[in-house]
């Protein structure tokens, strides 16, 4: 499968140690902070610029929600109706069913504007604790808008977190 081949993810996986987020949730209780990652065979850290426009979107809409863009080297921009989100670390009080309710309702806003017919890719990943057993999960998706909202409608945090 290539690149650009369209594919479907949806999981959940257990993380064995990432220091990066402990030192993130040791120190910010609150919100979700965007966090630049290597990206090809390029040593340096990027951010997409759709993550850019959420942290704007979500200062705006939803400004008791901290959030925080950590510096990149470079921005990777899409020139497609894709949606390629950062990898996102999610405090204690931003579950990963409010994280998901809050792209929607990003994407829906962003759609608007959209060609009849037209559907968008996302993809997304968020990093949070399992308070129950202490471990990191990570929520890995890559599909389209409908199977995004099919996600959020069958998601069930309990079920998750027990995989």
């Amino acid at each position: 499968m290539s690149l650009i081949e369209p594919k479907e993810v949806c999981e959940l996986v257990t993380i064995e140690e990432d220091a990066d987020f402990r030192a993130f949730s040791k120190d910010n209780p609150t919100g979700l902070v965007m966090v630049p990652e290597e990206f090809g065979e390029s040593k340096e850290l990027v951010i997409s610029d759709d993550g850019m426009f959420f942290a704007k979107w979500l200062k705006m809409h939803n400004p008791e929600v901290n959030v925080e863009v950590r510096k990149a080297d470079k921005m990777l921009a899409l020139r497609s109706s894709d949606y390629w989100f950062p990898l996102v670390y999610l405090a204690n009080d931003i579950a990963l069913p409010i994280f998901l309710g809050l792209v929607a309702n990003y994407l829906y806003d962003k759609m608007k504007g959209a060609l009849k017919g037209e559907i968008a890719r996302v993809q997304l990943s968020a990093e949070f604790e399992d308070q129950t057993t202490g471990t990191i999960k990570r929520f890995n998706f890559e599909g389209d808008t409908e199977a995004l909202q099919k996600a959020i409608k069958q998601f069930d945090l309990n079920e998750f977190l027990n995989d």
